[in-house]
């Protein structure tokens, strides 16, 4: 009996004995693949709530619209419009300014699906130089255009005198995108009888203040004409593909203000329900130009999108007469 109880006391001993060993293993091995990375490797997923969070984002796909014929349509109107993230309908698409758990803005999506950080990865998202979606940037014309020069003045530490100008440079993040420009085809199916709208490109618009005279090289004549206060400006970044782009919009929740437990994903909220407050700033015209070139007036402009709005609304109704 006590030859079988020390037996057992032994298999005991070598299993925790084995199990130390094979713990210290894989802590070594996740160590080296830490010391190894160059991303930061969470310790777990992150804590949102007291219950599991199914991760159903990895598995998500777009759901593909119906083939379309050329032949049924009967006719299409291509109009521009802007998304301001200021409005507050907007919000959920700019919040949260920095990426928080699982939980990111429409912007962060973008940046992280193009993939900066990896050059050679083949299934970034790729952003072109023309709204047609033809040219593809480069990498470096990409980094480019999210970089700006500032100069910053050198200054005497005795007489406290400017004496020259060192040039920095300083990078754009999510939060610099403080609106979109889209890209929208209504086109009537004769087949179906139906309205439709579709979403071809998209454009995501930097925003930031610009270099006061006080901080910048002028000169003495110039200086007086340019002394006024910072100015936002506006920069492009390019074009994106829609279709290209919505299988990584599928994938990211939208916070929902109605019902935080019944998210969406950015594809529900802008491919099918629309849920954004935007403005027509361009419609399709044999003039190829945009509202406010043939309009000075800001309030008319306003007027102006409000009509070409009303005439795309009320182009089904019309069609039906009773």
């Amino acid at each position: 009996m006590k030859k079988l109880s020390l037996l057992f006391i032994a298999l005991l001993a070598s299993t925790v004995a084995f199990a130390q060993v094979d713990e210290g293993e894989e802590t070594e091995q996740v160590q080296e693949q830490i010391e190894g990375s160059t991303m930061v490797q969470p310790v777990r997923k992150p804590v949102e709530t007291p219950w599991k969070q199914e991760t159903t984002g990895e598995f998500a796909e777009a759901v593909p619209f119906a083939y379309q014929r050329q032949a049924d349509v009967m006719y299409y109107h291509v109009i521009w419009r802007r998304i301001d993230l200021r409005d507050k309908k907007n919000h959920p698409f700019y919040f949260p300014a920095e990426t928080k758990g699982t939980w990111r803005s429409l912007a962060q999506t973008i940046f992280d699906a193009i993939d900066f950080a990896n050059p050679d990865n083949e299934n970034s998202l790729p952003v072109y130089s023309d709204e047609l979606c033809t040219t593809p940037y480069s990498r470096e014309e990409l980094q480019t255009s999210l970089t700006r020069e500032i100069q910053q003045p050198i200054v005497d530490p005795e007489s406290g005198d400017i004496i020259d100008y060192t040039t920095i440079y300083e990078q754009f993040s999510a939060k610099n995108v403080m609106s979109y420009n889209i890209k929208e085809v209504w086109f009537f199916d004769k087949q179906t009888s139906k309205y439709y709208v579709r979403i071809l490109e998209l454009e995501p618009i930097l925003e930031y203040e610009r270099e006061t005279a006080s901080s910048s090289n002028y000169d003495d004549e110039e200086e007086a004409e340019e002394e006024v206060r910072a100015q936002k400006t506006r920069r492009r970044i390019g074009h994106i593909y829609y279709e290209e782009l919505r299988p990584f919009l599928v994938k990211q929740e939208i916070f929902n203000v109605k019902n935080n437990a019944q998210r969406l994903s950015f594809d529900d909220a802008i491919t099918f329900k629309r849920d954004f407050n935007g403005y027509i700033y361009a419609e399709d015209n044999v003039y190829d130009r945009q509202i406010s070139e043939y309009i000075a007036n800001a309030r008319d402009q306003m007027i102006e999108s409000e009509r070409i709005t009303e005439k795309l609304r009320t182009y089904e109704s019309d069609l039906w007469e009773f």
